[in-house]
């Protein structure tokens, strides 16, 4: 291919590509079917061409047959058919005097090795003569047929042996087999172009049939950017479930719904994260306003007022992280590894014993490998230890137990109030007999929130012995797992791509059956 050829092939595939979907679909099939049409009428054609010919060539073979028949009987000898020597005249052996040259019947010529022809005295036209023919008839060729141009007529011819130096031409017309030919191909060539109009009709009708879901598709997704308005939805109809494109407008309603879920929990967050900032902000002004005349007050007061300051401070500070924790949870997450749950949870009570000097911990754990993000996990974790020692007043007995996917702990306060049981997991709720305690009722709404992004549950409940009990249960991940994490070995990071949320790890690896583990062995100085 040229260059040229090339530059005009890439402008053509250009413009294709900047046609619409439906068009260029639309144009493939067209395209299509024309190739089909076209296959199928040249097939046609030459299936009709090489049965006329064939029929033209029996024919020529017959009357070669009786002639070489009528000489091989004595017949003919060295004579034509009608008595005269070969390379004289005489009357014609297929066809009278009052036949032409053109009309659908056979003409005949005797030629010798040497080229010498003789025809009948009706007979005003010579066939031609070449080598071929000539080697014919000194018996050095087989018989040869061909198709030749003879004063503008189109016609058959054979060239067959007919005794020793000399051979038969057969000839016949082919203006009547061309005129049939001619009308099959004009006829075949319409049949061809109405084929391909009502296919290019009928593929403009089905794209636009088929391709409707995509254009509601496109119709919601600009008025959607248009508008903001999320709610928007398409109706797939009967096809919901039917083919590709009913299932392509399902996943889009749910994309949809997704995003407009996402977005009313951002707004509400904020909502309720200005509302909740209002009074700390509120008393941390009241008290910067009375510091500015902090030289009237007595030590005591200014001690006290200052430390209310720095308190403040601290509860912004908590209420600000929890806050962007939150935030962060909406998020994928970086990294989603294997790794051992048990470990983790050690750690983290580990910690608590240092924050909570006061309160006992009793922790047992048997060995488990979870799919997810430890950092958020370990967070979640913290705040379910950290909730328990606070609400047992910084002493007493805190009970955290790991076994079967779950995490349970159990504090020694005064338990959950019936009312506030269905509400401790939401965002900056308190119950009403905590409020004076420090806190931003965040800590609980954030192990919900990793709890569902890693696929599994949190509870609240109040124990018959006294204290809440919360509870944390994620799946585990398969037997081997633990093989492939062994105690004290690094998390396993896991390939689902960078950006896929922990709850897609959990359906790839997580597992409703709990392995049957080795019981566990108790930690010096835990029980």
């Amino acid at each position: 291919m040229t260059s040229s050829g090339a530059t005009r092939l890439r402008h053509a595939l250009r413009r294709m590509r900047s046609l619409k979907l439906r068009t260029r679909i639309t144009l493939a099939a067209t395209l299509a079917v024309s190739l089909g049409i076209g296959a199928g009428v040249l097939f046609a054609y030459l299936a009709v061409r090489a049965e006329l010919f064939g029929g033209i060539d029996n024919q020529l073979g017959r009357q070669v047959q009786n002639i070489q028949k009528f000489n091989a009987s004595g017949g003919l000898g060295n004579r034509l058919p009608n008595g005269s020597q070969a390379g004289h005249t005489g009357q014609g052996f297929l066809n009278g005097p009052h036949h032409r040259f053109g009309d659908t019947v056979g003409y005949i010529q005797s030629v010798s090795a040497s080229g010498k022809t003789s025809q009948p005295p009706d007979q005003t036209v010579a066939l031609p003569v070449d080598n071929v023919d000539k080697a014919v008839a000194a018996g050095t060729a087989p018989e040869v047929t061909r198709s030749i141009y003879l004063q503008g007529v189109h016609v058959r011819m054979v060239t067959a042996p007919l005794s020793k130096g000399s051979a038969i031409q057969v000839a016949v017309p082919l203006t009547s087999i061309d005129d049939q030919l001619s009308r099959l191909g004009l006829e075949l060539l319409a049949v061809g172009a109405a084929g391909i109009l009502l296919a290019a009709v009928l593929g403009w009708w089905v794209t636009r049939t088929a391709l409707r879901p995509v254009g509601q598709l496109t119709a919601a997704a600009e008025r959607i950017a248009r508008t903001r308005d999320l709610a928007h939805r398409i109706d797939p109809g009967d096809r919901a479930e039917r083919d590709e494109l009913g299932r392509l407008a399902t996943s889009f309603n749910a994309m949809l719904g997704a995003v407009q879920d996402s977005t009313e929990r951002q707004r509400q967050l904020v909502a309720d994260a200005s509302h909740e900032l209002r009074t700390p902000l509120t008393s941390l002004r009241t008290n910067v306003e009375v510091l500015r005349k902090i030289e009237l007050l007595e030590p005591d007061d200014r001690e006290r007022l200052i430390a209310s300051v720095l308190v403040g401070i601290d509860d912004l500070t908590a209420l600000v992280a929890d806050t962007v924790e939150l935030a962060r949870g909406e998020e994928p997450p970086e990294s989603v590894e294997l790794f051992r749950w048990d470990e983790l949870a050690d750690r983290v009570v580990e910690r608590a014993r240092l924050l909570w000097s006061g309160v006992e911990f009793a922790f047992t754990a048997e060995p488990c490998v979870v799919a997810g993000v430890p950092d958020r996990l370990q967070r979640a974790m913290a705040n379910l230890v950290d909730n328990a020692a606070k609400f047992s007043g910084g002493t007493g007995l805190v009970e955290i137990k790991l076994k079967g996917g779950t995490l349970t702990v159990r504090d020694d306060g005064p338990g959950i109030l019936e009312a506030d049981l269905p509400h401790v997991f939401n965002r900056f709720y308190r119950a009403a007999s905590m409020r004076d305690r420090p806190g931003s009722g965040l800590g609980l709404a954030i192990v919900a929130q990793v709890a569902e992004s890693h696929g599994g549950a949190v509870t609240a409940a109040n124990d018959p012995g006294g204290g809440a009990v919360l509870s944390l249960s994620l799946p585990l991940a398969p037997d081997q797992s633990l093989e492939a994490v062994p105690h004290g070995g690094d998390a396993v990071a896991v390939g689902l791509g960078d950006a896929e949320p922990a709850s897609r790890l959990v359906e790839a690896y997580g597992s409703t059956i709990r392995p049957e583990l080795p019981p566990p062995v108790p930690k010096a100085g835990l029980m």
